[in-house]
């Protein structure tokens, strides 16, 4: 009896493993990017009470010359991507600020790996969104980060 492997032998292991990684890969990176997505969407929210914390110590969100505050009104960067180290992979942008609203969006930045993912906004309601593939969407009662 000799002692080994036959190439059958190991020819049938092989191709078990390339199953199993065929299966399990994309599994894998399903799973970082929605934890990317889920750290964004966690940064936003740390980013919205920094906004409404402006709005209680200046009873709106203008600053004092009548423009609408900027990230860097916050002390943030107005260039701000997510995550704060590392490759990044969300642009983060303030609009539609008026005396009394807001919108705040993460826009995923082209050739990374969040591009296909979608954009994650909230606005001063605490309405959230996320539509799957698209860039941007906007925050209303109807839509979700979770789709539920």
């Amino acid at each position: 009896m000799e002692k080994g492997f036959s190439l059958i032998e190991l020819l049938i292991t092989m191709i078990i493993v390339a199953i199993l990684v065929a299966i399990a890969y994309p599994s894998y990176t399903d799973y970082l990017r929605k934890s990317k997505r889920v750290e964004a969407q966690a940064e936003l929210l740390d980013l919205a009470s920094k906004i409404q914390r402006y709005k209680i110590a200046n009873f709106t969100f203008l600053q004092t010359d009548g423009e609408p505050i900027t990230l860097e009104n916050i002390g943030e960067s107005e260039m701000l991507t997510l995550p704060r180290s590392g490759n990044p992979l969300y642009q983060v942008t303030l609009f539609d600020v008026t005396e009394k609203t807001w919108t705040l969006a993460a826009t995923p930045i082209d050739n990374t790996t969040q591009q296909l993912d979608g954009g994650v906004a909230v606005n001063y309601r605490g309405e959230k969104c996320w539509v799957k593939s698209q860039k941007n969407c906007i925050p209303s009662e109807e839509t979700t980060w979770d789709h539920k």
